[in-house]
């Protein structure tokens, strides 16, 4: 990774706030523009911080239950289904939240994931753009974020497949 993906302070909201999570699954179907996504948690006044989440194999254990859970009782069939994350833009240490998120849902599912799918190509958080690395033959995609805050990752990470079939659009944490 590049130095510019290297966070130089605490994530912190406006007012100095850390952004946090209680951890309580409220799974939400939301829109943004045309694009439609799920969330299951959302940020709240008192909780975990996102750093200490990001950072936990536990954590990401259960998120990856719920999701899973949640997609099988809607995907009877999943021949044809791959789940994929939005790139790494700010993570450079060897835990990635999302990638171990996706891992155990592509084992509770038994479908296949393609960890680092996607590269961000661009520095522009607010316009990302993003390329294939690898080819995907599934034509049914599960695009899962870890936190969602503008949106610009998933729209961009969504648009890049617009050619497929079905997407469903995951994210753990809705920061909105």
């Amino acid at each position: 990774m590049d130095k510019w993906d290297i966070p130089t302070s605490r994530p912190r909201l406006r007012g100095g706030n850390i952004p946090l999570c209680d951890l309580r699954p409220r799974t939400v179907l939301h829109q943004l523009g045309a694009l439609h996504y799920f969330s299951q948690f959302r940020r709240t006044k008192k909780g975990t911080p996102f750093s200490e989440i990001k950072q936990s194999e536990d954590i990401a254990e259960l998120f990856a239950e719920m999701a899973a859970s949640f997609l099988a009782s809607f995907i009877a069939n999943t021949e044809d289904w791959a789940i994929i994350t939005t790139p790494r833009r700010r993570h450079y240490s060897c835990f990635h939240f999302a990638t171990a998120v996706c891992e155990r849902i592509a084992l509770k599912l038994c479908i296949p994931f393609y960890p680092d799918a996607v590269q961000c190509i661009n520095r522009n958080r607010l316009a990302p753009e993003f390329h294939h690395l690898r080819p995907i033959k599934e034509r049914r995609l599960i695009i899962y974020d870890d936190i969602i805050t503008t949106g610009s990752t998933l729209t961009a990470t969504a648009d890049l497949f617009a050619d497929r079939d079905f997407i469903i659009n995951l994210i753990s944490i809705n920061n909105r």
